[in-house]
């Protein structure tokens, strides 16, 4: 069996968390069949309540409403949507409520490198959940956030020190690495 890559992170809404599995479904539809819509389509999918967390060009259709500045870590929206559907290199598998306020998101990388996972969890973070734990394929990490839209990540587990079965243990395994 293989291993997945995960992000846990915090609940605090239910409503946004059904908002969130929503929204999922139809990114990794999208991915699937190749048909990687507009973005219209996209502008009008995302929640309101999550726009607030991109900044927009002068350019771009834009909410009514007031947005990021272009700061920090402070992603373009445009730009979060195209990587979610078209250049990040993962199948979405799963989004689920874990219990005791936490959600986790796992997915597959389909290869390496994938597109990370700063978008990933800047996306959640536009939904209000912060990120907390993530294996990113190659360790395991504790989410340290520095401010609203700037995080560290801590060291748990490595390739070198983890005891599940990763690519990279498979890789040194028959280069006799």
């Amino acid at each position: 069996m293989e291993k997945n890559e995960y992000i846990e992170f915090k609940i605090n809404n239910t409503d946004k968390f059904s908002d969130l599995t929503e929204l999922l479904d139809l990114i990794s539809e999208s991915k699937k069949s190749g048909d990687y819509k507009t973005d219209d389509y996209w502008f009008e999918k995302f929640p309101n309540y999550t726009l607030k967390h991109y900044y927009f060009r002068d350019s771009d259709l834009k909410p009514e409403f007031k947005t990021s500045k272009s700061d920090g870590g402070t992603w373009h929206f445009y730009s979060m949507a195209q990587h979610l559907v078209e250049n990040i290199d993962i199948e979405f598998l799963k989004c689920e409520n874990i219990g005791d306020g936490k959600g986790r998101l796992e997915f597959y990388a389909c290869g390496y490198p994938y597109g990370g996972i700063t978008g990933l969890t800047m996306f959640l973070n536009s939904f209000d959940f912060k990120a907390i734990e993530i294996d990113e394929g190659g360790g395991i990490y504790r989410v340290e956030w520095k401010n609203d839209t700037e995080f560290e990540l801590k060291e748990i587990k490595t390739v070198a020190n983890n005891s599940y079965n990763s690519l990279w243990q498979r890789v040194k395994t028959k280069f006799n690495l």
